[in-house]
């Protein structure tokens, strides 16, 4: 399992989370069951193990971790005003300050919830962050259908729903399957895709990634109606997904912005590459790097083409974490850091749809603000069956706003 457990270890033992999943959900008209939620969430806990080990880090034999039993309790903040609006801000004033308050993985309680709620009872918006370490983004969204199922399901028969499998079964299971010659294989296969090693793409400004600082600043846009219906009946005429689609946009509009001819991004692709892990709340993924072999001159369609490519080979070969393969195919013009990000590059990643729903009642999803930009340009890309998403945080000192919202624009 893909846990950077090792590489999060400080001196002192600690384990702080090297980064968070955190979502605002607002429920207008709707006043949360504290007690209620309380039991759901307590329900989703024990069928997810992840979010209640203990963590820890062996000297000898690396990441370790045991169960430990643990109800988790929703904290209740009433709004800094009287109405709806003022529950609005301060939830987001509080997710805001999530994203500064690292969990201790020693801890074992891995997940925290807010209420929100405005004192004349006019709804309420939940703040849910969970350590990133031990889920992903399709864990995450998993999480929530869970906590939404349990709220909904107040039956004691429903509580004693057997457990998914261990993380320790999959550990396992993946050890197996990167056993022996698949591991040789894969590792093979990566240096004929990789001849120079890992790649950088550099957008803008020749800056080295070492002399680059990390504030970041964040854009958006969203295509619905006409819109949105021409993107998904262009990305059927060509064969390709609307995440490959919208990925191929966003390349093609920054290209003439690239300093150099090579194109790729890095991307979290679902990476349960074993059966045991496919129902399992944990991080399962590896950011990998996607080559999109399109020149510089290649119109909208063949750089669709290239993505579409580039990304079932990598879905075909990810079988390997990053590390392993970086010492296989070399660090190419990059760092010497342990994660991929620690180069000059792109990330795009295909968002699950985030839903929460409680009585029936979806929340509005929001995000917090993201002040640090851990790669040049993150993206993330989420097509709602009505709406396609784009999000961008992106590093102040390298990209102008202007300039990176124009590209967002251009899937239009």
């Amino acid at each position: 399992m893909s846990i950077g457990l090792r590489h999060q270890a400080r001196d002192d033992g600690s384990l702080p989370s090297e980064n968070l999943t955190c979502f605002l959900f607002a429920f207008p008209g709707l006043v949360v069951d504290v007690p209620r939620l309380e039991r759901a969430l307590a329900r989703a806990v024990v069928l997810n193990p992840a979010l209640g080990h203990r963590y820890r880090v062996d000297p000898e034999h690396g990441p370790q971790y045991r169960e430990s039993g643990w109800c988790p309790k929703a904290g209740v903040v009433e709004a800094a005003g009287p109405g709806w609006e003022d529950a609005r801000r301060t939830a987001r004033g509080i997710a805001d300050a999530e994203m500064g308050r690292p969990f201790d993985l020693r801890d074992g309680r891995l997940l925290r919830v807010t209420c929100v709620r405005p004192p004349d009872g006019s709804g309420t918006v939940l703040v849910v962050t969970v350590d990133h370490t031990v889920c992903d983004g399709i864990s995450y969204a998993r999480l929530l259908a869970d906590i939404s199922a349990a709220y909904g399901d107040e039956d004691p028969a429903g509580a004693r729903a057997p457990r998914r499998a261990s993380l320790a079964r999959v550990a396992a299971a993946e050890r197996r399957v990167l056993a022996g010659a698949g591991r040789d294989e894969l590792c093979d296969a990566w240096r004929g895709r990789l001849p120079d090693g890992i790649p950088e793409l550099v957008l803008a400004d020749p800056l080295p990634w070492t002399e680059c600082t990390a504030e970041g600043d964040q854009a958006a846009t969203v295509l619905t109606g006409p819109a949105y219906r021409r993107h998904v009946r262009r990305a059927a005429e060509l064969s390709v997904s609307s995440f490959m689609l919208a990925t191929a946009g966003l390349l093609h509009a920054m290209r003439p912005s690239v300093l150099g001819d090579g194109l790729s991004f890095f991307s979290p692709l679902p990476g349960r590459f074993v059966p045991a892990a496919r129902d399992v709340l944990g991080n399962f993924v590896s950011v990998l790097p996607v080559t999109v072999h399109a020149p510089p001159d290649a119109t909208l369609t063949a750089t669709a083409e290239a993505v579409r490519e580039g990304v079932l080979w990598t879905l075909r070969h990810q079988g390997v974490p990053f590390d392993t393969i970086r010492d296989a195919v070399g660090n190419g013009a990059g760092t010497n850091g342990r994660f991929a990000y620690e180069r000059r590059s792109v990330f795009i990643s295909g968002n699950p749809v985030m839903r929460l729903e409680l009585d029936g009642v979806r929340g509005e999803m929001g995000v917090p603000s993201i002040t640090d930009a851990m790669f040049d340009l993150s993206l993330w890309i989420s097509d709602t069956g009505d709406a396609l998403r784009c999000s961008a945080v992106f590093r102040k000192q390298l990209l102008d706003r202007a300039l990176v919202q124009g590209w967002l624009d251009s899937l239009h």
